[in-house]
C-alpha cells in the first residue's frame, strides 16, 4: 500500500539538514501504539535479519532557504510525503490516526493533513523507476567487522539489491521467489550521490533511474518495501516513472 500525504503547517517548516529521523519518529507516532512498538522493537524476522518492511520518501516541497551555518532547511508550509508498507495495516493505522485531524509535529513543527491519496501505480512486469528516497547499500567483508558503501557503477550494488527483495518476498509471501529479478540502472550520476546523517550515521546513498524485472507482485514490493537497505530509515522508495 502506497500514500501520498499532504502536510500543512501554520509556519514555514524548519527542519534539520539530515530529517530523516524526524520523518521516522513521525511516523511511528502516527500507527496505533502496539503496532508501532512492535515495529521499531522487533520487525518482521529473517533469520538474524530483521525487516521494518516500511518506507518514506524525503519531503517533497518548495525550499526556501538553507541554513548551512547551522545546518538547517527550511520549506514553505505545504509539504508532501510519501509512505509505503506491504503490510497494509501499517500504512492503514497511520492513516486511521491522521484523518482524526489531530494535530502532530515533525520535529518542533506543528502540521496537520490537508490531503490523502492512495496511490496504485500501473505495474507489469518490467517497470521503469525513480527514487523517492535515495538507495544505500553496503556490505561487511568476510573476517571484518567494518561495512563499506557500494555504488551504482558496481554490478554487486544490484546483486545485493535483488537478493534483499528476495528475503523481504520470503517475509511477506512466506515462500520462496521462483522467476526472474533484475535490477538495472538506467540513469545515474556522481551528482546523484547524497550523504544522510542519520543519528550520528553519515550514511552514502544514491537517487538515479532504475529498471526492475520480475514477477508482478515483487514488482509491487519493490515500491511497497523499497530497495535497498535502511528502508524504514528513509531510503529505497521509488517511484513508476
Amino acid at each position: 500500500m502506497i500514500v501520498k500525504l499532504v502536510f500543512t503547517s501554520r509556519t514555514p517548516l524548519i527542519l534539520p539538514k539530515s530529517y530523516n529521523h524526524l520523518i521516522q519518529s513521525f511516523l511511528y507516532n502516527c500507527m496505533d501504539p502496539n503496532l508501532s512498538s512492535l515495529l521499531h522493537n522487533f520487525g518482521f524476522s529473517y533469520g538474524k535479519r530483521r525487516f521494518k518492511l516500511f518506507t518514506f520518501s524525503k519531503i517533497i516541497g518548495k525550499l526556501l532557504e538553507k541554513d548551512l551555518k547551522r545546518g538547517l532547511v527550511i520549506f514553505e508550509r505545504n509539504i508532501t510525503l510519501y509512505f509505503a508498507s506491504p503490510i497494509t495495516e501499517v500504512v492503514s493505522s497511520s492513516i486511521k490516526n491522521l484523518l482524526k485531524g489531530k494535530e502532530f509535529y515533525l520535529g518542533k513543527n506543528e502540521v496537520s493533513l490537508y490531503s490523502l491519496e492512495i496511490v496504485k501505480p500501473k505495474i507489469g512486469e518490467e517497470v521503469l523507476v525513480r527514487c523517492l528516497s535515495p538507495i544505500t547499500v553496503y556490505k561487511t567483508p568476510p573476517g571484518q567487522r567494518r561495512f563499506y558503501y557500494l555504488n551504482p557503477w558496481q554490478r554487486e550494488f544490484y546483486e545485493l539489491i535483488e537478493k534483499n527483495l528476495i528475503r523481504k518476498y520470503e517475509v511477506v509471501y512466506g515462500k520462496s521467489y521462483q522467476g526472474i529479478l533484475k535490477v538495472e540502472p538506467l540513469k545515474v550520476k556522481e551528482q546523484y550521490k547524497k550523504k544522510i546523517l542519520y543519528k550520528g550515521t553519515l550514511i552514502e546513498a544514491w537517487e538515479g533511474y532504475y529498471k526492475i524485472r520480475g514477477k508482478e507482485e515483487m514488482v509491487r514490493l519493490s515500491l511497497e518495501a523499497g530497495l535497498g537497505a535502511k528502508n524504514s530509515q528513509g531510503f529505497g522508495m521509488v517511484e513508476v516513472v
